[in-house]
C-alpha cells in the first residue's frame, strides 16, 4: 500500500488551535499535534455547541484527513 504524503497549501500548523467545521457543522476547537501529508492528529480543546457536542471530549486524540474539515485558526 502506498502512502499518502503530499503537502496541502493550507496545511494546519502543529500547535496551533483551530475551529473544524464539517459541512457548515462547527464541531470542535483543536490543537494540531502531529501533520503529515493530508493527515493530522489533534486533541479536542473544547467541544462546539450543537448537536455533536456530546460525542467528542476535551483531551481525545485522533486522527483526520484535514481536506474533510473547514478549519479557522482561534
Amino acid at each position: 500500500m502506498r502512502r499518502h504524503t503530499e503537502s496541502l497549501a493550507l496545511s494546519p500548523e502543529i500547535g496551533k488551535t483551530y475551529t473544524f467545521r464539517l459541512n457548515d457543522v462547527p464541531l470542535y476547537n483543536a490543537t494540531i499535534d502531529k501533520a503529515e501529508g493530508c493527515w493530522a492528529t489533534i486533541t479536542v480543546v473544547r467541544p462546539l455547541p450543537g448537536k455533536f457536542e456530546k460525542q467528542y471530549q476535551p483531551g481525545q486524540q485522533f486522527d483526520v484527513k484535514v481536506a474533510y474539515y473547514e478549519l479557522k485558526e482561534t
